[in-house]
């Protein structure tokens, strides 16, 4: 996969947080140990990315504390390109916890408001972080942070554009950081400015107030995406492409046991845009993302620890 290495093909741009969760189904008020990692939807991404051997650079903040080290090192580890990681000396880096609740869903608590992440801003982004790029890849988390990462996230957009990069746009709706009607004001003008949609079911409805497959997947008016893209979990996924004024459905891949389906969403976005790079076509494109998120809910954990070779 060397010959796919060659300069940074995708940029992120969002907060990466230490996260701790129970290898077992097990609330918080009952375990007594917890697994610590790193996670977070654009890094989360960004790993998935180099695992199928693309370069991808993430853009962010941790503080200067040890959890930031883990950050840093662990997405060193995995090959992700952290020259634009920038260290705060004031704020702290992001925690979260995720239960895994007895019926098997998961229930996240954040402890993330004033974190180094936050504090991202438009003048610490840079015009050469986003030369080469072929896709800027963000989420709607990153301007629910406050409202310097918004303008960052805006600020982002344009330098991606100006050094011809497609934009890549998963709203990626989270309820404990914000409602439908103010998320809706935010990124829908950010989403306007999308070359790419990726949305979840879920998403689809929080933000455009339906998750009606042909509703979601048809020309809008307000968007210029070439493609929106609804990801439907064990249904599978669907796009539409601007090219064709076509749909196009793949089925989910099959998995024979689902053991955290925490992070799909973000495999599967890793899959689809290493098939964009690779000129796939549309179709293969969403197998590859299906794919991703199958192995991704395979496992415990945000990102694939392991991979086999494309």
């Amino acid at each position: 996969m060397s010959a796919l290495r060659e300069g940074h093909e995708v940029v992120t741009l969002g907060e990466c947080m230490a996260v701790m969760f129970p290898v077992e189904p097990l609330s918080m008020d009952c375990v007594s140990t917890l697994k610590l990692d790193i996670a977070g939807a654009e890094s989360n991404t960004a790993i998935g990315l180099s695992r199928l051997g693309h370069r991808a650079r993430f853009i962010s903040r941790v503080g200067n504390d040890s959890l930031g080290q883990r950050v840093r090192a662990t997405l060193a580890a995995e090959g992700v390109d952290t020259t634009h990681l920038m260290t705060d000396q004031e704020a702290q880096t992001g925690v979260f916890f995720r239960e895994w609740l007895p019926d098997g869903a998961r229930r996240v608590l954040y402890y993330r408001r004033g974190s180094a992440a936050s504090k991202l801003a438009p003048e610490h982004l840079e015009p050469e972080a986003f030369e080469g790029a072929r896709i800027l890849h963000l989420t709607g988390i990153t301007p629910a942070l406050s409202e310097t990462c918004a303008a960052a996230v805006k600020r982002a957009i344009h330098l991606a554009h100006a050094a011809g990069a497609l934009v890549s746009f998963d709203p990626n709706y989270r309820a404990p950081l914000w409602s439908p009607e103010e998320a809706r004001k935010v990124l829908l003008p950010l989403m306007a400015q999308a070359d790419i949609l990726l949305m979840g079911h879920e998403d689809a409805l929080a933000v455009l107030g339906t998750d009606d497959e042909e509703e979601v997947l048809r020309p809008h008016a307000e968007f210029q995406a070439r493609v929106i893209v609804l990801k439907q979990a064990e249904r599978g996924a669907s796009a539409w492409s601007a090219a064709s004024a076509k749909r196009i459905a793949v089925p989910a891949s099959p998995v024979a046991e689902v053991i955290d389906p925490v992070g799909a969403g973000d495999a599967f976005n890793a899959g689809f845009l290493a098939g964009w790079l690779r000129d796939y076509g549309l179709e293969n494109a969403l197998r590859l993302g299906a794919e991703e998120g199958a192995r991704l809910v395979a496992q415990t954990g945000d990102y694939i620890h392991t991979h086999d070779s494309q």
